[in-house]
């Protein structure tokens, strides 16, 4: 059985990751307990990315906000996954596309694309 991935273990590979994505300015952990960690991406003044783990509850969310208002996200609690997608991202997309698994890398591709999109980028 592989062994788990603690933390600090978590928030490595977090940084080791975005450094490979050049839109994101800065990374900055903001909490960071025994089994949850926040990470806020900055992007703009106004846009950046948040990636929340919990390895007690097997939760993940990963959340591309703009001023106050997400703009797209994925998440998955216990093991299944939903995105909120551009067009509401407010809602629940529970589609084979909303429930698949999802890397940070795969994140981080599609919250490009929605940047872009939005000429954020």
């Amino acid at each position: 059985m592989p062994k788990k991935l603690g933390i600090d273990d978590i928030e490595r590979d977090i940084i080791n990751i975005t450094t490979r994505f050049p839109f994101i300015q800065d990374t900055r952990t903001v909490l960071k307990t025994t089994h949850t960690i926040k990470i806020r991406l900055d992007i703009t003044g106004e846009c950046f990315i948040q990636i929340y783990q919990n390895i007690q509850k097997d939760i993940t969310s990963y959340v591309a906000v703009l001023g106050h208002e997400r703009i797209y996200g994925r998440d998955c609690d216990g093991g299944i996954w939903h995105r909120h997608p551009e067009k509401d991202p407010s809602g629940h997309d529970f589609s084979s596309e909303g429930v698949r698994d999802v890397s940070l890398d795969e994140f981080l591709f599609e919250t490009q694309e929605v940047l872009l999109k939005k000429g954020i980028l």
